[in-house]
């Protein structure tokens, strides 16, 4: 009876353990994912600010000479501007030109005569970064947008006792070609000295000396200027 109760109280320990040991193979623990750690996004990554100073080295179309006095030209000029960078050889900004001026002033006792020229463009340009070699990066580029160009006048005599007064406002299509050089002083701040023609084909002036309205403005202009990346 003994031997009995024992094999029976064996079997089911083996039936037991054996259908705890299946269950326990078909048991799997749950899979415990991470969280991804948050990247914080770069606000303005990309973007940066230009300033620059130019020169124009061609002569003025209104460097005349009238009643033995000559024209004050002003070759010096400044722009501001930002840009984008869209990959390390591709990038682009925006810009707003102070370009040039031109003033003349008469005054005999008799007759009185001023002038005043001056020249203005909003421009974009595109850039293409050749590679940076010890920390110098050349560039060449292109550009369109538009030249704001002001003409206003008065005379006046005196003896005549008469007077009159012109003004004439221009907005005209321009482009631009660009190459030049910069060079990272900072992590953030780089130097860029470059050369850019700049033509507006279809601006008038008048010709002085011939006494006729021309058409078509062009600068080769010096630039030197500071870019400033918004990292």
């Amino acid at each position: 009876m003994r031997k009995s109760c024992s094999l029976t109280l064996i079997a089911s320990t083996v039936v037991l353990g054996t259908a705890v040991t299946g269950h326990a193979a078909d048991y799997e623990p749950p899979i415990v994912i991470d969280e991804a750690p948050l990247v914080p996004v770069e606000v303005g990554s990309g973007w940066y600010l230009r300033g620059d100073v130019t020169y124009a080295a061609n002569e003025s179309a209104y460097d005349a000479d009238l009643f033995g006095d000559e024209a004050d030209n002003n070759r010096f000029g400044g722009s501001i501007g930002f840009g984008y960078h869209f990959t390390d050889l591709l990038r682009a900004d925006v810009s707003l030109a102070y370009i040039s001026s031109d003033e003349f002033d008469y005054d005999d006792g008799v007759v009185s005569i001023s002038a005043d020229h001056r020249v203005l463009g909003a421009m974009v340009n595109g850039y293409l970064d050749l590679g940076t070699f010890v920390g110098f990066t050349p560039y060449v580029g292109a550009g369109a947008g538009i030249l704001y160009s002001m003409h206003e006048i008065s005379a006046s005599s005196a003896a005549l006792g008469a007077a009159a007064e012109a003004v004439d406002r221009q907005y005209e299509f321009a482009y631009s070609l660009n190459a030049g050089v910069s060079y990272q002083i900072t992590k953030n701040m780089s130097l860029d000295v470059g050369y850019q023609f700049l033509s507006s084909p279809g601006t008038k002036y008048v010709d002085v000396d011939a006494g006729t309205v021309e058409e078509g403005l062009d600068y080769h202009q010096v630039k030197v200027g500071l870019r400033y990346d918004l990292w």
